[in-house]
């Protein structure tokens, strides 16, 4: 499971990142993002995006790539992550891509959450780079869609919800509490 000071390091960001202060140029909205993160105390997402080239590989060494979509302003606002958030919503450093059957694999680990990794996936299908991010969700290996982070005043997290399909189509859910 997660460690302690997971949650701790999430709690201690979240209310920190609730109005994150608008950067001079902040991203363009990048490839299809694999999964997001949702909040309680607003709209605001943080999307973690997967830089592909024109035959669906990874690119760079670091290829995915965080960053806010600030809804409360509009649906096309985004926003880098501060370095204030990136304990929290940021990725470990190492992000190893490798060569699969079907396309390419590219393993991260949330900064707040290093114990569970996450295998964001990319194919070619029907034409379009179809990128998936891959996870343990209530004990079997899901396709991860959403984590949502249920916040309490002040400085604290209640949980943390993992949201995703299953390996037999079904919606599956993790609850994650302190």
């Amino acid at each position: 499971m997660f460690p302690k000071n997971g949650l701790s390091n999430l709690a201690a960001v979240a209310l920190l990142a609730v109005a994150p202060l608008a950067l001079a140029s902040g991203p363009t909205l990048p490839s299809p993002s694999a999964f997001f993160l949702s909040r309680s105390e607003n709209r605001n997402q943080v999307h973690y995006a997967l830089r592909l080239d024109e035959a669906c590989r990874p690119v760079g060494t670091r290829p995915v790539q965080v960053y806010w979509r600030m809804l409360e302003r509009g649906e096309s606002e985004v926003e880098d992550l501060l370095g204030v958030e990136q304990p929290v919503y940021g990725l470990e450093d190492a992000q190893p891509v490798d060569a699969t059957a079907e396309g390419w694999r590219v393993r991260v680990r949330l900064r707040a959450f290093p114990s569970r990794p996450i295998d964001i996936t990319t194919a070619r299908v029907d034409g379009e780079c179809q990128v998936q991010a891959w996870t343990k969700v209530a004990n079997s290996v899901s396709r991860l869609e959403h984590v949502f982070v249920k916040t309490s005043w002040p400085f604290s997290v209640d949980f943390v919800r993992l949201d995703g399909v299953g390996p037999e189509g079904q919606p599956v859910h993790e609850l994650l509490r302190k």
